[in-house]
C-alpha cells in the first residue's frame, strides 16, 4: 500500500525526540516532504546522522528538553533564521518500571518532567505569536498507557493522561489564532526503548496478543502524525488519537 504524500515545502517545525523511534520517523518523513525541521535531542551523533541524510532540511538543537532556557534559545535561534514555525511535535520521553512499592521520587520525576513538562514549555514558547505563523499545529505524544494505567508504570502512566488533561485545555487559549494541538496515543511499537524493556522480559505474550494488528513500527504512527500537522487536520483541535493496532479492545480470547 503506499503511502499518502504531503508537501511541506516551505514549512518549519520542531520536532523534540528526534534522535530515535517515533520521534526520529517524524523528522524523517517532515523532512522528505520538504519541510526544514529543528531536531532536538541530546545524542549529537543521531542527530547528524539525520542531517547527512536530509541535507539543508535538518537544523540540529542538541539539548536536554529539560533545559528550559537552552529550548527558548534554540526555537529562537532557528525562527530568526528559517522563518516561523508552522508546526511542532514533542515525542520525547522516557518509560521505566515506577512501582508503588519501590516508589522512587526522583525517577517519577524525571518521567513526568520528560514526557510532560517539557511539552508544556515548548507549547509555550512554540504559540508565541513571534515563533509561529497563525494556523500552527501541534502534535504532543501521549500513550495508550493514559487509558488503560499500565501496571508499575504510574509515573508514565500519569504524565500520558495529563498530556490529554492539558491538550485539551491549551486548545481552547490558542484558537483565536487558528493554531491546533492534539495528542496521539501509540501501541507498542518497536523503538529502542521498547526493545529495551522487551530484552528484560517484561512484556508478556498476552500482551503481543492484545495488539490485534501486530506490534507496530515507527512509521506507523508518524504518517497519523503528519496528517494531524498538515492542513487536511484543519478542522481537528483539542482531541486524542489512538493508533494502537487495536490494543484497547482489549485482545482476543483464545479457545
Amino acid at each position: 500500500m503506499s503511502k499518502v504524500s504531503y508537501d511541506f515545502s516551505g514549512e518549519r517545525f520542531v520536532v523534540t525526540g528526534a534522535s530515535s523511534g517515533m520521534g526520529r520517523a517524524v523528522a524523517s518523513e517532515l523532512a522528505s516532504a520538504g519541510a526544514t525541521v529543528l531536531v532536538i535531542a541530546r545524542r549529537k551523533e543521531k542527530l547528524a546522522e539525520l542531517e547527512q541524510e536530509y541535507p539543508g532540511h535538518i537544523v540540529s538543537g542538541v539539548l536536554d528538553v529539560r533545559d528550559s532556557d537552552a529550548l527558548f534559545d534554540a526555537i529562537s535561534s532557528f525562527v530568526a533564521s528559517y522563518g516561523k514555525l508552522s508546526g511542532a511535535v514533542h515525542a520525547a520521553g522516557i518509560f521505566s518500571s515506577t512501582p508503588l512499592r519501590a516508589y522512587d521520587e526522583t525517577e517519577a520525576k524525571k518521567i513526568m518532567d520528560i514526557s510532560f513538562w517539557a511539552g508544556i514549555r515548548l507549547m509555550q514558547i512554540v504559540n508565541k505569536k513571534k515563533h509561529s505563523k497563525d494556523g500552527c499545529s501541534s502534535v504532543l505524544f501521549s500513550s495508550v498507557a493514559a487509558t488503560i494505567g499500565e501496571k508499575s508504570n504510574f509515573a508514565y502512566s500519569s504524565a500520558k493522561i495529563a498530556m490529554q488533561a492539558a491538550v485539551r485545555a491549551i486548545a481552547k487559549e490558542i484558537y483565536p489564532r487558528k493554531n491546533r494541538i492534539n495528542t496521539i496515543s501509540p501501541g507498542w511499537v518497536r523503538t529502542e526503548m521498547t526493545r529495551y524493556e522487551e530484552e528484560k522480559s517484561q512484556v508478556s505474550g498476552k500482551f503481543y496478543d492484545w495488539h490485534l494488528l501486530g506490534i507496530g513500527e515507527p512509521e506507523d504512527v508518524s504518517g497519523m502524525v503528519l496528517f494531524l500537522l498538515s492542513d487536511r487536520a484543519h478542522w481537528i483541535t483539542g482531541t486524542n488519537v489512538v493508533v494502537d493496532g487495536g490494543y484497547l479492545l482489549g485482545g482476543i480470547i483464545k479457545v
